[in-house]
């Protein structure tokens, strides 16, 4: 449900502006647009509708009095596809950095939403074993959702000064998504098992045995996916800067971070006009550690003596090292970053 603005360390900034003999104030907006690719996990929408699917206690007593056998029934995945968007978040919000010309601290809060379209196909197969006759039905069932996501980012970063050219940064980063799919559920199934099941309640009532029953219509249901995702992380490294111009430096971070998610719960209601999947489940979803690379490049440039402007484009993957989700399975945030710094 699975992200990073820019840096907002003012490295090159407080170089060109700060005065040795004190601390200064630095402020100022921040805007962003980046992309996370946490939709294309394989998590998707989970609708678990294998646990839908019974035999019934009263379809198996009739069963085995119409044929005299134990009815055995089993559920089993055949085939899952997913197909998402990467979701686009627009943030705004605002920094502070202070300090003096050796070691900087920045506080940046930014807030903003996005949204994705994804669509889940997924095939399991139901059978029912009588002896040794076995009947099989195929059931098929496509998820169309729009994922819409609220978030907020608070990160609070240390830097300190080793020459002209370097200096070394650490800081820690909190996130919080609120997310939510909502969509359209379509279940198409196979016959064959309440076909059976009909044959069979009229062999014990004494009536005509029928020879097949028509197909099923296919079931239309809406779904609804609600959870909260909060991670926290920790991150260190160096930024190096060149001057390109009398205003202008450009600069590049690289950190390793570090990151928990915990578990978190998920509501998830189904509703159809048959009822034979409609329902509600809050069940929860294993957290993970991972870590990874945390990267930023771009360039800042001095507008006047207590102004100016950084751009910048920013790149966080995270690897997990526990949960559900492979090493490989990694989740990727980028995106750019723009604003403006006020020395007060």
């Amino acid at each position: 449900m699975r992200t990073h603005t820019a840096l907002a360390s003012l490295a090159v900034l407080a170089a060109a502006v700060a005065t040795p003999a004190h601390a200064d104030v630095v402020i100022g907006p921040r805007v962003s647009y980046y992309f996370d690719n946490s939709n294309l996990r394989t998590s998707g929408i989970d609708s678990d509708l294998e646990e839908g699917v019974v035999l019934q206690p009263e379809d198996a007593a009739v069963l085995r009095a119409a044929f005299d056998q134990e009815p055995e029934f089993a559920t089993r995945p055949e085939s899952e596809g997913l197909r998402a968007d990467q979701i686009g978040y627009t943030m705004v919000g605002a920094m502070i950095n202070f300090g003096n010309d050796r070691d900087r601290f920045t506080l940046t809060a930014m807030y903003g939403s996005g949204e994705g379209d994804i669509e889940q196909s997924a095939a399991f197969s139901r059978s029912l074993t009588l002896g040794d006759v076995q009947l099989v039905d195929i059931v098929n069932f496509t998820a169309q959702a729009v994922n819409k996501s609220d978030r907020l980012d608070l990160e609070l970063t240390w830097q300190r000064r080793e020459s002209e050219s370097v200096a070394f940064l650490a800081g820690v980063r909190y996130e919080r998504l609120d997310s939510s799919y909502e969509g359209s559920l379509r279940i198409v199934q196979g016959n064959s098992i309440p076909t059976l099941i009909a044959q069979a309640e009229a062999i014990v009532a004494g009536d005509p045995i029928p020879p097949g029953l028509p197909a099923l219509p296919a079931i239309e249901a809406s779904v609804l996916q609600e959870g909260v995702i909060q991670t926290y992380s920790a991150r260190a490294g160096a930024t190096a800067f060149v001057p390109f111009s009398e205003g202008g430096v450009a600069f590049f971070n690289g950190m390793l971070q570090a990151s928990y998610r915990p578990d978190f719960d998920v509501l998830t209601v189904i509703d159809d006009p048959v009822g034979a999947f409609s329902g509600s489940d809050k069940s929860p979803e294993q957290g993970e550690f991972s870590i990874g690379p945390d990267f930023a490049v771009g360039a800042q440039f001095i507008l006047s003596q207590n102004l100016a402007l950084d751009l910048r484009y920013r790149a966080v993957l995270f690897f997990p090292l526990s949960g559900a989700a492979s090493f490989s399975d990694a989740r990727v945030n980028h995106g750019v970053n723009l604003g403006l710094s006020l020395r007060l």
